[in-house]
């Protein structure tokens, strides 16, 4: 692993794909959660911790999800688009 600018260490290769989904996962979960969770709230009763729920339940499923489907789409999207 290499330091950058003596603050952070890059991950190693083989962990591109388990971090991307990682990000993806959490930055998808949390704006979904808390979109869903602020449109099913009775009219001025949004509660965070409804959203908290919604996001602790919903992020791991969306990381498991990215995980196993990424792959295909990325086969699928090779597929039918050409090469540079």
């Amino acid at each position: 692993m290499q330091w950058i600018g003596g603050i952070v260490r890059k991950l190693r290769y083989k962990f591109r794909r388990a971090a991307f989904a990682l990000a993806m996962s959490f930055t998808t979960a949390f704006i979904l959660s808390g979109a869903l969770s602020y449109l099913h709230a009775p009219p001025g009763a949004f509660i965070m911790k409804n959203w908290f729920n919604a996001f602790i339940t919903a992020w791991p499923l969306v990381f498991i999800s990215i995980m196993v489907i990424a792959p295909l789409v990325d086969k699928f999207i090779n597929l039918i688009v050409e090469d540079h």
